[in-house]
């Protein structure tokens, strides 16, 4: 899109989504973070958060077990395996935003969040000055929220 003179854009390949510039009204681009819970299979129909972007190119992707998982003798088995012990992991992170330089690097690091669980990915996401996170968790039953602090 740069080489045919493209400035503005927000491009999303099956939820892997890429911008730079601002939205048609001329306003940093907005996205919203779906609210990881069960039947909530449609992107943005029900919501969690939603924030701007800086107007500066940036990949922004969102990795999660809420809907990729099967059930199993009445116990819920994520789709993420954690490949230091080749299960499916078995935390309370239910999805992990990651805003990176590229969606590419986006989407390794939500995946590594979403495999290290909430703690570790605090931890990750603080101490990593080229990405910015947005996790929501579990607690009991209900659903809390973290956001890195930015740079």
């Amino acid at each position: 899109l740069y080489s045919i003179g493209v400035k503005d854009m927000l491009v999303d390949v099956g939820g892997e989504i890429f911008c730079d510039g601002v939205n048609p009204d001329g306003k940093p681009w907005r996205l919203g973070i779906d609210k990881p819970v069960d039947g909530n299979d449609e992107p943005g129909a029900d919501l969690q958060e939603t924030f701007s972007t800086g107007g500066g190119p940036c990949g922004i992707v969102t990795s999660g077990n809420y809907r990729k998982f099967y059930v199993r003798d009445g116990k819920k088995y994520a789709h993420t395996v954690d490949p230091r012990t080749g299960y499916p992991v078995s935390h309370s992170l239910l999805s992990a935003t990651v805003i990176a330089s590229d969606a590419t690097r986006a989407d390794a690091v939500a995946t590594y969040c979403m495999v290290i669980g909430t703690e570790e990915a605090k931890v990750f996401l603080e101490r990593e000055p080229d990405y910015e996170g947005y996790l929501i968790y579990a607690s009991g039953d209900s659903l809390c929220c973290w956001r890195s602090s930015g740079r």
